[in-house]
């Protein structure tokens, strides 16, 4: 089978990244990946490094990027304004692609993505934008349904691992518009993107299972905390598909705590 993969990186992050493809590739041996790579600042010879160093099962395709169209929004070390280009999906993927997989750079796919891939977008009536794994409670929620000004209801879903309806972003999805919103209300952006997405799209997320498809550290934490029946490293072998290394905590870092390190260092790049 044939999927589209959407990933957006730096020169920073491209080692990373590649650890990234490396594990998809590896877990998903009889599938083919196009992998749309966003970036508006990489040199040719790191372009060319990525090319020499794709599994065979995959195909680099970048696109490029114009950095000026960022100038004036929010951005630092952390959140660079890379974290913005997956919004450009409508303008920049070809017009022939109706989905795209999106998938941090600080990520790890250990399983099968199939299921996840061809998750139907069309559920009760409904035609839903994006499919990913929320990573914030009930109030929470709440709290970011005050703090963007949006509708009760709405859905916070992490960017990190996000499937995108691209038929139908195309028809709904203003960039000039976020692009207003984001320099307008640049203060308020404490998750940059995901806030945008929250707030102009957060009644059209479709919710999947976070243990999954998106599992951190910190979940297995929180889980292990409250249940008898521990996620442990085993459970993660049998159950989970996706890892994603959240926040500062990182396994290529000398201070990484928990139990996923080993899934990275399978696939990292030197």
């Amino acid at each position: 089978m044939k999927m589209n993969i959407l990933a957006s990186i730096n020169h920073y992050f491209m080692k990373y990244f590649l650890a990234m493809v490396n594990s998809l590739c590896d877990s998903n041996p009889h599938d083919h990946f196009d992998v749309y790579i966003l970036q508006g600042s990489l040199p040719e010879e790191d372009k060319e490094f990525i090319r020499n160093s794709f599994p065979h099962n995959a195909t680099p395709i970048f696109l490029d990027v114009d950095e000026s169209y960022f100038k004036g929004m929010p951005h630092s070390k952390r959140w660079p304004h890379e974290t913005f280009y997956r919004l450009m999906v409508t303008k920049l993927m070809p017009e022939n692609i109706d989905r795209v997989l999106y998938l941090d750079g600080d990520i790890i796919v250990h399983g099968d993505i199939k299921e996840l891939y061809n998750t139907d977008f069309e559920e009760d009536g409904k035609n839903y934008l994006f499919v990913g794994c929320s990573q914030v409670n009930k109030f929470l929620n709440f709290f970011n349904c005050l703090r963007m000004t949006a509708f009760p209801g709405y859905k916070f879903v992490n960017a990190g691992v996000m499937l995108m309806n691209v038929k139908e972003l195309r028809k709904v999805l203003d960039l000039d518009k976020m692009a207003k919103f984001i320099r307008r209300n640049s203060w308020r952006l404490q998750m940059l993107d995901q806030d945008v997405l929250f707030k102009f799209f957060g009644n059209r997320m479709k919710l999947v299972d976070r243990y999954k498809y998106n599992l951190a550290d910190r979940h297995i934490t929180a889980y292990n905390k409250k249940h008898k029946d521990k996620i442990d490293i085993e459970w993660v072998a049998n159950n989970n598909v996706i890892i994603h290394y959240l926040g500062r905590n990182k396994p290529w870092k000398d201070n990484y705590k928990g139990i996923l390190k080993d899934y990275y260092h399978r696939y990292k790049v030197d």
